[in-house]
């Protein structure tokens, strides 16, 4: 049964059982969705909304690129098509999440990994008004007792890949909501700078 709700997703590829990070944003950037799936989980879920972008952030290493180009082939069984201006119930398209932040930010990135940089990410998506909990919250709750205790409420603080799949759902988003804070450089769609 597919809804007539519009869905705004993005996914990170890595390797695994499950090797794709999927993110969904309702039209309010609300997370609907931010999990680990395996391809056919998420071809399923794709599947089920009449009107889709999808954002995939193209991986750079070798069994990345392998979970990529599987899921590329099997798109169009579910309906989807590769972006273009013209209106089209479902499309995707290709970006690059560590340009999306830079452009984003405007300022040098943090090793995406580290704790600082999933926060720097975290607080990048959140001034953009994605409903993902500020980061800054995290340090009231840092307490002495906790650090000793080595007990840090890192529990809404999404992982890298699940920061790269958002922003590869947000930049769908903008695509349909913002379409002039978009442009297409090389293969990638990527926001442009804020004014």
């Amino acid at each position: 049964m597919t809804s007539d709700a519009f869905m705004f997703a993005g996914v990170e590829f890595s390797s695994g059982r499950k090797p794709v990070t999927f993110a969904r944003l309702d039209e309010d950037l609300k997370i609907q969705v931010l999990e680990k799936w395996d391809r056919s989980e998420t071809l399923s879920c794709l599947q089920d909304y009449e009107n889709s972008l999808l954002g995939i952030n193209v991986p750079s290493t070798k069994l990345g690129r392998e979970a990529y180009q599987d899921l590329i082939k099997e798109l169009p069984q579910v309906g989807f098509k590769p972006f273009s201006q013209e209106q089209q119930s479902k499309q995707w398209l290709e970006t690059n999440a560590q340009d999306c932040f830079r452009i984003l930010s405007g300022h040098k990135l943090l090793p995406r990994r580290s704790l600082e940089g999933r926060l720097q990410r975290s607080a990048i998506l959140n001034e953009q008004g994605l409903r993902i909990k500020d980061p800054v919250d995290l340090f009231e709750e840092i307490t002495r007792y906790k650090l000793i205790q080595g007990i840090l409420p890192l529990e809404d603080l999404p992982s890298s890949n699940g920061l790269d799949a958002l922003a590869a759902a947000y930049l769908a988003w903008m695509s349909f909501n913002r379409p002039g804070r978009i442009a297409l450089q090389g293969e990638f769609v990527l926001p442009t700078a804020a004014e």
